[in-house]
């Protein structure tokens, strides 16, 4: 069941960490860093602005006929033998997931905030399974217990200090307490190899999905995301409905984030043979099951 925030919790958090002097530090480091990205991107390439606008076009048109758009992803779906859901609710959208994975098997995510949202991995963990987070910043807040700070960089407010001791505390890292940022990734990556490597199951989330093909476009910094749809057998994504663009074309748009490193497309052989021009980017395909869903 989702966690429910009253306002006076709200208020606790917000004063804990208003008065949280590390908490304070490794957000103004952070936050600092990603807006100046930002900015000298935006400076560099001004079009994209302008992709922004027909991004925005695109949706609108999409929501102002959302029965016939999400019909559409479902049979384009299954033209590609996937296998779609399409869920109400977060109960739904549990139960849909558990049901497919089912118990004692090895979960690997990549960050997804309707995943989050849906309170999917406590679920899944409460199955009898066993579940990790391969996105880096995800995977501190799980050691930590913690809500994401920010939806693209959720461990934003932790310092390396504390970084270190999670580490060593949660799960038996141990890396000198001036560890570099790269002995740190370093550190991490080697022990989240292990899991990805016997996972029986790999969740993800959809930056976009192309009505018109069936295709879920993916963006990323870390590149595990295509770990996560390559190598468990079983791949799910959960798709919010706000994500689905009417065609690949559009959604391809969503490739277009010169500040993530890579970029990856999940399409079945038959649409590339529409869109040759795709042939360079990563592809896999024939997914067991996506849930598209409302995020909540």
């Amino acid at each position: 069941m989702t966690e429910v925030i009253t306002y006076r919790k709200a208020l606790e958090v917000i004063l804990k960490g208003l008065k949280d002097e590390e908490f304070q530090r490794g957000l103004q480091t952070s936050v600092g860093n990603a807006e100046g990205r930002h900015l000298k991107t935006l400076e560099a390439y001004p079009e994209l602005r302008e992709l922004a606008k027909m991004v925005e076009d695109a949706k609108q048109k999409v929501i102002s006929n959302i029965d016939y758009y999400i019909d559409l992803a479902v049979e384009s779906l299954k033209k590609i033998n996937a296998e779609p859901y399409v869920v109400s609710d977060a109960a739904e959208a549990r139960e849909v997931v558990g049901k497919i994975v089912g118990k004692g098997k090895i979960v690997i995510f990549s960050k997804s905030m309707v995943a989050e949202e849906l309170g999917l991995q406590k679920h899944l963990e409460k199955l009898g399974n066993e579940v990790w987070e391969t996105d880096t910043g995800e995977f501190l807040i799980r050691l930590a217990g913690t809500k994401p700070m920010h939806t693209t960089a959720p461990a934003i407010h932790l310092s390396r200090e504390r970084i270190v001791k999670l580490l060593r505390e949660k799960i038996g890292i141990k890396l000198p307490e001036d560890a570099s940022h790269e002995e740190i990734v370093a550190a991490i990556r080697g022990f989240l190899r292990e899991k990805m490597v016997k996972a029986d199951v790999g969740i993800t989330g959809a930056n976009a999905l192309a009505a018109d093909t069936g295709s879920i476009v993916l963006v990323e910094n870390e590149s595990n995301i295509r770990l996560v749809t390559s190598l468990p057998p079983v791949h799910i994504a959960i798709v919010g409905i706000e994500k689905i663009y009417p065609s690949l074309t559009i959604a391809l748009s969503q490739l277009i984030r010169v500040t993530s490193l890579y970029s990856g497309l999940l399409v079945s052989p038959l649409c590339l043979q529409r869109y040759q021009p795709i042939a360079l980017l990563s592809i896999h395909h024939a997914w067991q099951a996506l849930c598209p869903c409302p995020s909540l």
